[in-house]
């Protein structure tokens, strides 16, 4: 069975030791058991973008879709026996020694091809082309889906855009996720690892599926991809780029090094890439 894993800091975090960082021993073991499908470390949540579509208008705003401590600075697909391993190998991962990791289910639909999986056989081994950025589908609840001219709808799936993105080589895979009361939390404290249930983060939005997107023409095109999603219209779309490295080198010298970045948002600014597009 497949799962999402999503990291994060958690409300009971604890200070990173990039000396005890054993990310890549990590690595190593889940794909020699054959269990990784994919994974990526995210861009810090100033490198955010959240994309909202109201009244036909496409709103942009630099930052994670809520002020939440809860964001996300990675992901891994797994394929696991049941929930019992995933959590094992949560609980392994380096993450829960300092904060929290989520399990989530995907929906598995009644149609799907057996034996299929959410990432593409041989993706990890495929050159990047472009600007990757992991698409986060959030609920927000109260919002109102509507067509473009601001009518509401009745069926809005994500079916035609996914076969337009499909079409411009644009989605590389993606997936919806089962409810935050399927989610699983997983912490390693005092050598003791600690299940919970329950969403992921404290605010009311939640993070229904995914995409990982692959551009060409930057934070621009993203934004245009995004705001064509159906669950832009009364919901939003987290727009995240990749922050690659390598798992085996020495994280105390990468922490150092990327010291410097953090806070400081590298993406541009969302004002400056609607005044360009508008141009």
């Amino acid at each position: 069975m497949e799962y999402a894993l999503f990291y994060a800091e958690g409300a009971d975090a604890l200070p990173y030791d990039p000396a005890q960082d054993d990310v890549g021993e990590w690595v190593d073991d889940v794909e020699a058991r054959g269990v990784s499908e994919y994974g990526e470390r995210l861009r810090p949540e100033q490198d955010a973008t959240t994309v909202r579509v109201r009244g036909g208008e496409v709103l942009v705003v630099d930052g994670p879709f809520t002020e939440s401590k809860e964001s996300i600075g990675g992901f891994d697909v797994i394929d696991a026996r049941d929930l019992d391993e995933a959590i094992e190998v949560a609980s392994k991962h380096p993450v829960a020694s300092f904060g929290r990791v989520e399990i989530r289910p995907f929906v598995r639909w009644p149609d799907a091809a057996p034996g299929s999986r959410i990432v593409p056989p041989g993706f990890a081994d495929r050159a990047v082309e472009g600007r990757r950025y992991l698409m986060l589908v959030v609920v927000e609840p109260g919002g109102e889906r509507a067509a473009a001219d601001g009518r509401p709808v009745e069926d809005d799936g994500p079916e035609a855009w996914v076969r337009e993105m499909d079409g411009r080589g644009v989605r590389l895979f993606g997936e919806v996720l089962r409810g935050p009361a399927d989610a699983t939390f997983v912490r390693r404290r005092h050598g003791e690892v600690l299940v919970t249930d329950g969403g992921f983060a404290e605010a009311k939005e939640w993070i229904a599926g995914f995409d990982l997107i692959e551009v060409r023409g930057g934070l621009a095109e993203a934004i245009e991809v995004a705001s064509k999603h159906p669950m832009a219209r009364g919901g939003a779309i987290e727009l995240r780029p990749m922050w690659p490295f390598d798992v085996h080198e020495d994280h105390v010298a990468r922490a150092g090094r990327e010291a410097a970045e953090r806070g400081v948002r590298r993406e541009p600014a969302a004002s400056e890439v609607l005044a360009e597009v508008a141009r």
